[in-house]
């Protein structure tokens, strides 16, 4: 390949990470809530470049479960749904709970230690008011969790649908308490595991994901944005 012609393709995959990312964190933050449209021509005004890194976005989107295109009405921000939440999280307390039960009994001291750092942080940044990072260190549990347990179906399955819960939990991070009443519960997960009790493990997940799941429906049916 001719320099000029690499050149060319890494500035094409520059535009497309900066559009991609930007609307994938508008929509994750819902500045751009459901059924907003994403159209072409519009966003390549808007970001001054061509159509096809907003195309190629918008695919990329498509494939994260979070743009639906239809023939006709194009791309737009898909809609969250009572019953899309409501089955996500029937199988994500079930997968996560018997993740639990696993790695109880598997994890190491390595892992333990990692994940009591992570918690301990989490609650340092809630009490310093950055709810995001604390969110994202709490959610370092449901992670190692899975990564411990060791299941590729589990990881598999899980993985699909990533992308929508993450946007379910920009609903309800801003629900007064809701933050505090997660990071409590991820502490007592963390404890019957690090007793190496599998079946209070679950028990406990799946707890916690069940009230996960009623905080983010009561946000959803208030419309509580974290705008």
């Amino acid at each position: 390949m001719k320099k000029e012609a690499m050149v060319n393709n890494d500035q094409s995959n520059s535009r497309f990470s900066v559009v991609y990312e930007t609307l994938k964190k508008k929509i994750m933050e819902g500045d751009l809530p459901s059924n907003t449209p994403l159209v072409e021509e519009k966003l390549a005004k808007e970001y001054q470049m061509s159509r096809t890194p907003i195309r190629e976005a918008i695919r990329h989107l498509v494939q994260d479960g979070l743009v639906e295109f239809f023939p006709r009405r194009g791309a737009l921000v898909k809609e969250i749904t009572i019953k899309d939440l409501e089955e996500i999280f029937t199988v994500r307390e079930a997968l996560e709970g018997i993740s639990a039960r696993i790695a109880a009994s598997v994890i190491t001291e390595q892992k333990i230690i990692l994940l009591q750092e992570a918690l301990e942080k989490a609650d340092q940044e809630l009490e310093n008011g950055d709810k995001e990072h604390s969110f994202e260190l709490g959610n370092t549990l449901h992670e190692i969790v899975l990564d411990v347990a060791n299941n590729n179906k589990i990881l598999t399955i899980v993985s699909d649908f990533k992308n929508q819960i993450q946007r379910f939990h920009y609903f309800s991070n801003h629900i007064p308490g809701r933050l505090e009443l997660s990071n409590k519960e991820h502490w007592e997960i963390f404890e019957a595991i690090q007793a190496r009790d599998g079946e209070l493990a679950e028990r406990r997940m799946r707890k916690h994901v069940r009230g996960t799941k009623e905080s983010i429906i009561f946000a959803v049916k208030n419309n509580i944005r974290t705008i």
